[in-house]
């Protein structure tokens, strides 16, 4: 079966500005872990569907917001991840816990506002969701109803397992030359893991090894183009496999949420996969859209939410970090090799039965590409 998906549509500038209008600013988009704002005034920021958003902690608790001041649309926190108050870097301008202008500095000298005019100004609110430990945010005026992207099932299963994550956390991005789509299908399949990563990840996952592939039992013949079904709820989901990681005494120092040997990835379309290495472990791998052949990675790796003092806590995120980041690396080689042959001659790619997701994702894509 030849996939659904064309060349153009990993290629084209006017495919991805497609993209960022009627996926990234109108469904519900992971922005990170809750408790990495969770300290007074910490915040993140975050590039969506071209928009620069902000979420602050406030008193009220985490709000977001379009991260450009009312001024001169200077941005509000410039770094990812920190803490400090809402204040406008360029020139002073304070805003308060919703959003509004607080204070200008110099504003007699200078500006000459009325306070009827400093009270009409403030940052642009941001639809924020808090689904157990992870923050959904939707830039639609009018947002997609949340049932209709998930499913109860799914974001029982999610609030679950993120409900565990905690405030150790490391944050990292780097930008590689393919398409935004092939890294969530990537993900999704789970036949390259023995063959890009044989020395890497695969020895740690017994359930895909290639002698074990080999004994599996002969699929079915693929479904037929109209019978794919194109339910948006169905592309974010929860998948469970048996993981040789080894136990560790620092494991008993923090929340679990499944056992050591389990490898979870946690699904969420358009662009994340959110994975749990032995119930300790929480990594969300985000996939950004830059230019149809760049995609901007966002790494946020946590431990788990610390039941007792845990000094190792930096060092054991930094040695599990760079582990990650070497079988991540194996992927980007593959992945930018694949987005270099990609042209206006290319045939479209040929699935097979294991690839159903990769054919009902394409279908959903296809049907919300649609102008509405």
């Amino acid at each position: 079966m030849r996939a659904l998906l064309k060349a153009v549509d990993y290629t084209s500038a006017d495919v991805l500005a497609a993209e960022q209008s009627r996926l990234f600013r109108r469904l519900w988009i992971v922005a990170g872990f809750r408790a990495t704002v969770d300290a007074p005034d910490a915040f993140l920021s975050h590039q969506i569907g071209d928009i620069p958003i902000l979420i602050q902690n406030t008193r009220a608790g985490p709000r977001a917001f379009v991260n450009q001041c009312a001024h001169r649309q200077g941005a509000i926190q410039l770094a990812d991840h920190g803490q400090r108050r809402m204040a406008c870097p360029y020139h002073g301008w304070v805003y308060g816990d919703d959003g509004r202008v607080k204070s200008v500095p110099g504003n007699e000298a200078n500006y000459g506002f009325c306070a009827s005019t400093i009270q009409s100004l403030g940052l642009k609110p941001v639809h924020l969701r808090q689904v157990g430990g992870i923050l959904f945010v939707n830039l639609a005026d009018d947002p997609l109803p949340f049932e209709e992207q998930f499913t109860s099932t799914f974001l029982e299963q999610l609030a679950e397992i993120s409900s565990k994550a905690g405030d150790d956390a490391i944050f990292a991005k780097f930008e590689s030359r393919y398409n935004w789509k092939l890294n969530f299908e990537n993900v999704v399949d789970w036949n390259h893991v023995p063959f890009v990563h044989a020395g890497s990840f695969a020895p740690l996952m017994p359930g895909v090894q290639r002698s074990v592939l080999d004994e599996r039992h002969a699929s079915p013949p693929p479904q037929p183009d109209e019978e794919i079904p194109d339910d948006l709820r169905e592309l974010s989901y929860v998948v469970r496999a048996p993981f040789e990681f080894q136990e560790w005494p620092w494991h008993d120092s923090v929340e679990r949420c499944g056992p050591t040997k389990e490898y979870t990835n946690v699904f969420i379309y358009p662009n994340v996969n959110y994975v749990v290495m032995a119930g300790v472990i929480h990594l969300i791998q985000q996939f950004c859209p830059v230019e149809p052949a760049c995609t901007r990675v966002r790494l946020t790796m946590a431990l788990g939410r610390r039941t007792r003092k845990l000094p190792a806590a930096a060092a054991i995120l930094w040695s599990q970090f760079k582990a990650e980041k070497r079988v991540i690396n194996e992927d980007v080689a593959v992945l930018e090799g694949l987005q270099r042959g990609l042209n206006d001659g290319s045939v479209r790619a040929f699935h097979g039965a294991y690839e159903h997701r990769l054919r009902r994702i394409a279908k959903t894509y296809r049907r919300l590409m649609v102008p509405r």
